[in-house]
């Protein structure tokens, strides 16, 4: 009555779970090192090192990350010192600062969000490599 079905594999539905978890670091936690995701990653904390994700990552407004971010989707609320490679999009919201590269295929940046670095976009179809990249200086300067 309860138990699982005689074709049920565990370890696909395993994956398939796994996939969609969304990991939450909260504000007031120090994480050092590599982070590696199967799903998205919601950052209040500090991190210092690289964030490896296949989903969306969120740095929130309290969100500071010393190391580079390789991801589908990035939001940018907080603070990041290193790269960004987002394969889809990225997002710069207000308030947040970008020091170092990016690259992805749709950037968009929203008044009084900090960015310094170089920007490198590719055409819609065409997937995130250095060498189908076009190099662009983007310098945000803040309203007043």
């Amino acid at each position: 009555m309860f138990g699982k079905k005689k074709n049920e594999d565990d370890s696909e539905k395993l994956m398939k779970v796994s996939a969609d978890n969304l990991t939450m670091i909260t504000i007031g936690t120090i994480v050092k090192g590599i982070i590696t995701i199967a799903g998205g990653l919601h950052l209040e904390g500090t991190l210092e090192g690289d964030i490896i994700c296949k989903g969306k990552v969120v740095i929130g407004p309290q969100g500071k990350v010393k190391g580079n971010v390789n991801c589908d989707t990035a939001v940018l609320y907080g603070l990041l010192q290193g790269d960004v490679r987002a394969t889809n999009e990225l997002y710069m919201k207000s308030g947040c600062m970008v020091r170092g590269d990016v690259y992805t295929r749709k950037l968009e940046i929203e008044p009084n969000a900090g960015f310094d670095g170089v920007c490198n976009t590719t055409g819609m179809n065409v997937p995130v490599k250095e060498e189908n990249t076009k190099v662009e200086k983007v310098t945000v300067v803040e309203e007043k």
